[in-house]
């Protein structure tokens, strides 16, 4: 039970923060790509690398990994983008760029939080 609270919790924070920084991201940035999804992508996947190496405690990576970062990540919403990439603007170049650019980056950045931690 306790595992499915640190869950909850860590996957409201996370979906939280997730609107905040797409939030901004909207206000700051003009793009062709979808900066905050990427963003949220690549920095969950370089704090999950991190996560898994530094423990194995259930509850902490419920909280942290499954939970928060989960929250945080989106990779429905980023099937949704490249669905529009080819449906709305039918732009090839940008639908293989923003997605070279989300799955070969959130490898590396996960292989890299691995490594350093």
């Amino acid at each position: 039970m306790l595992n499915l609270l640190c869950i909850m919790f860590g996957g409201g924070l996370g979906a939280v923060v997730r609107g905040a920084i797409t939030n901004y991201c909207n206000r700051h940035f003009v793009s062709r790509i979808p900066i905050a999804t990427l963003f949220v992508n690549l920095v969950g996947s370089l704090l999950i690398g991190i996560i898994m190496n530094q423990t194995s405690d259930n509850l902490i990576l419920s909280l942290t990994t499954v939970g928060f970062l989960g929250g945080l990540t989106t990779f429905s919403t980023l099937a949704s983008e490249l669905v529009q990439f080819i449906d709305k603007e039918r732009n090839l170049f940008h639908f293989t760029l923003y997605s070279v650019l989300q799955y070969l980056g959130a490898f590396i950045a996960c292989l890299i939080g691995y490594t350093i931690s």
